[in-house]
């Protein structure tokens, strides 16, 4: 007889098979779990989205209690419609008591995504309950589903800020400085003969102080004003999600500390594509005479120098490589449309720097600077400086005079640093030393953005800031207009989240 069959262990099979079984069963009852959360879910969508595109409409009524009731009442009739709070009254007072439906205006937390903080947008939450399989086990009998939408109704631009700093964390997210007035001051609307609704200045940063009185103190805060006693910073509202830092100079604004933070308004944005648009031209000196050449992919930028005391114009396309302008005395004029700094930056320290239309004498031409990373020569790699985005610095020395674009999907939008690109953080400066006149949004998500004029006078800078930190700063005064028709805006009416 074979004995070694009669050594070998019995009943492990069996174990096997209870082991598996056990498996089993606590993969069935999470399957079930995440199946009854996702229908739930689901159903919830179901309500959610309605009643948020519904109270959405009483946007436009004002903030007054008769507005919030009016949406409170729309989420509630479509929730119920959906089947939630059926045993609760026409108003769902229960349900809103318990926090089982909520509306929420302007978008706050993390259902709201980058939305949060939009007044022209409401936000509604529904949560509900299930019973848990897989929870019994572990003492949780039922689960917990929460769902929310967003919708929007903007009559006027999609963002009231004329400043916003995205940084969550770090002090002096937000700074003003400088000896003179920096004036935020919306214009009057043709259609109505009254101000618009906007001006606003919002800074994410949570660095504080401590003291949360809605007033700037001494000690660290995420915005800062500096500068002599002369100095002063005049806006319609100022929302700081820590605290307000002075460290002279006053501020003549309502202040609110501990405000929510707000997402990115222009997150989804996507930039101009090169392969779409053509290339540049570089302007250079031949002899005695002014020639331009047309830019490659393989460019290494145009620089422009040696060119003491002259006239050039750029024309819109793409400039690989960037944009240098060391010549002094120079004037450099940009002809209205598009100009995609594909690697290099551009850096213009010299001269004044102008855009110009049809008519030099008037409004001056539209541009729109986009500063990204060179996506069309294949040899390209990040290690190559002039295939990566880099600073915007514009700097005129005599003048600084552009506005941006007033036609097209990017109306409004003046300067633009990629923040999907190679070197998001490259940052953004505009300063002049004479005149300025500046108009349009700036938009760096990633960068700092660095705005000021060092001359005695007066600059106007019909400008918006969008970006992860900002300095707004002036020896003479600054008058920022908030004119809607000047910045970047898409309208957005119904569901966007």
């Amino acid at each position: 007889m074979n004995t070694r069959i009669a050594d070998r262990p019995r009943g492990q099979v069996l174990l096997i098979t209870a082991f598996a079984m056990l498996v089993l069963i606590g993969i069935t009852a999470i399957v079930v779990d995440l199946g009854m959360s996702w229908m739930l879910r689901r159903q919830e969508q179901n309500a959610a989205d309605p009643a948020a595109i519904a109270a959405a409409r009483y946007i436009q009524d004002g903030d007054t209690p008769a507005t919030r009731a009016a949406m409170d009442q729309a989420a509630c009739f479509y929730a119920k419609e959906n089947g939630f709070f059926k045993d609760d009254d026409a108003s769902c007072t229960s349900a809103f008591a318990s926090d089982q439906l909520q509306v929420f205006w302007p978008p706050i937390g993390p259902l709201a995504g980058d939305f949060a903080g939009r007044p022209e947008m409401v936000q509604v939450v529904i949560s509900a309950q299930h019973e848990s399989f897989f929870g019994q086990f572990l003492g949780q009998p039922e689960a917990t589903v929460t769902t929310g939408a967003v919708a929007a109704r903007e009559t006027e631009s999609a963002n009231s800020n004329s400043l916003v700093a995205l940084d969550p964390d770090s002090c002096a997210a937000g700074w003003f400085t400088g000896n003179g007035v920096i004036e935020i001051a919306p214009v009057t609307n043709p259609n109505t003969g009254q101000p618009y609704s906007g001006g606003y200045v919002h800074v994410n940063s949570s660095c504080n102080n401590g003291v949360y009185n809605d007033a700037c103190s001494t000690g660290n805060g995420g915005l800062k004003r500096s500068g002599n006693a002369s100095g002063q910073l005049i806006a319609p509202h100022i929302y700081v999600h820590g605290t307000c830092e002075t460290a002279g100079g006053t501020i003549t604004s309502p202040i609110t500390e501990g405000a929510p933070q707000i997402g990115d308004p222009l997150a989804g944005l996507i930039g101009p594509r090169q392969e779409d648009y053509p290339a540049g031209y570089c302007p250079k000196k031949q002899g005695a005479n002014i020639v331009y050449i047309q830019m490659t992919p393989t460019s290494a930028g145009c620089q422009i120098n040696g060119l003491n005391g002259a006239t050039v114009t750029l024309t819109p396309g793409v400039y690989w490589g960037g944009i240098s302008v060391t010549s002094n005395n120079i004037t450099v004029k940009m002809l209205p449309g598009i100009y995609i700094i594909a690697g290099g930056g551009i850096k213009a320290t010299q001269g004044s720097i102008t855009s110009i239309g049809s008519d030099p004498t008037s409004d001056p031409a539209r541009v729109l600077i986009y500063s990204t990373d060179n996506t069309t020569d294949p040899s390209c790699t990040p290690a190559i400086a002039r295939c990566v985005q880099d600073e915007i610095s514009l700097s005129g020395q005599t003048s600084l005079k552009i506005w941006g674009l007033d036609s097209g999907p990017y109306r409004g939008l003046l300067i633009w640093q990629d923040g999907r690109g190679g070197n998001p953080t490259a940052p953004v400066s505009l300063t002049g030393n004479g005149a300025m006149d500046i108009a349009g949004t700036i938009y760096a998500p990633k960068a700092h953005v660095d705005i000021g004029g060092n001359g005695a006078g007066t600059g106007v800078l019909a400008i918006q800031i969008i970006s992860w930190t900002w300095k707004v700063h002036g020896e003479g005064s600054l008058y920022m207009p908030y004119d809607p028709a000047l910045l970047y805006h898409i309208l957005q009416r119904g569901l966007v989240h």
